[in-house]
Order: structure tokens, then sequence, then C-alpha cells
């Protein structure tokens, strides 16, 4: 049996792509996203990512930005991006490995602004970018759907490290609520 803390089993925790992630009963989670939240070192070259799980989200405040991306096997002369695959045990930080994978071409497909109220689907291992809209402060609530055997994936930027030592635990869970209390009294709570 593992000793190190596994930040998925945490009421609230930090998640590298700059958003708070607090866990709820039946598969879904609520993430918030605050302009003053930390990410990890990488972020603009490794925000393109994939789950494991098809999931739908809700916006229930700001506007959320989704980017779908295409990724082509390429050699490495040609690619834009490396796929690095998360499985593993967990760094006492609270990240899964990040394990060299495929060399791909990323091309962006589609772009999707969703607002407040509205919801949206992404299937298990589709490639896409979520960033918050507007003032930078956003609340979803995600449902998880049928999960797959193999693991996550992130890609980074051909020529830029990824950050494998970004800290899930630099902000105490009262630091992380003030962020979500910030955020759902923005815009006057969730919407329906």
């Amino acid at each position: 049996m593992s000793t190190v803390h596994d930040p998925m089993k945490a009421p609230i925790s930090l998640h590298g792509l700059g958003f708070i992630q607090v866990q709820l009963q039946g598969g879904q989670r609520l993430h918030v996203w605050h302009p003053d939240l930390p990410r990890r070192s990488c972020f603009e070259h490794s925000a393109i990512h994939s789950h494991r799980f098809s999931f739908d989200s809700r916006v229930l405040v700001g506007l959320q930005i989704n980017i779908n991306y295409r990724a082509t096997n390429a050699e490495d002369g040609e690619a834009t991006h490396r796929l690095y695959l998360h499985e593993g045990a967990r760094s006492p930080n609270g990240g899964r490995p990040w394990v060299p994978n495929a060399p791909v071409i990323m091309t962006p497909m589609q772009r999707w602004e969703i607002p407040a109220g509205v919801s949206y689907h992404i299937d298990a291992y589709d490639f896409h970018r979520t960033e918050p809209g507007g003032d930078g402060r956003v609340a979803t609530l995600m449902t998880k759907y049928s999960e797959g055997r193999a693991g996550a994936m992130s890609s980074c930027a051909i020529g830029i490290d990824p950050d494998t030592d970004f800290d899930r635990f630099q902000l105490s869970p009262a630091e992380l609520w003030a962020y979500v209390i910030d955020v759902l009294g923005s815009n006057g709570g969730a919407q329906p």
C-alpha cells in the first residue's frame, strides 16, 4: 500500500492546468478557475491533453473556452508536440509521471466559447485545451462517464521540458476554498 497522498481522493485539490478540483458524489467534480491560481511552469506549451473518461461539463459561472485538437503521428523533425502518458503512482507533489510517448502534429479543429448555463461533452481520449474566458473566473460541474483502461495523455511542445514537479499542495485547503467562494460569488452564484 502506497503512503503517498493521492490528491484525487482529497475533497479539494489544485491542478497544474490552473484550476481547483472539488470532489462530489456521483462521479461529479466542481472545477474552478481563477486568474491568481498557480499553473505548471510549462502551461502555455502543455495545456493540450486528453482524459481516460468521457464527460459532460456544465458551465456554472463565467465563460469557458474549449479548443479541440487532432493529433497526427509524425517524425521527430516534423512534430509540433510530444505526447506523455500519465500512468503510475503519484509523486510526493501529487502529480503522475510524464512518460514520453509519440511525437505528433497537433492541429486545432474547433474552438467553442461556452457561457454559463450551457453544457458540453468531451469523449475519452479526445485532445483538447480548456481556458477560462472573460475575467478568468469560471466554475464548471463535470460529470464523468465511461472510463477507458489506458491512462490520459498530455502534450508538450517540442523543445520544452514538461513541468513534472508542479506542487499540487502549495495552497492549503482553506486558501483553495477562498478561491472557490470568490468565483462562485463573483457572478451571483451558479446558473440554473
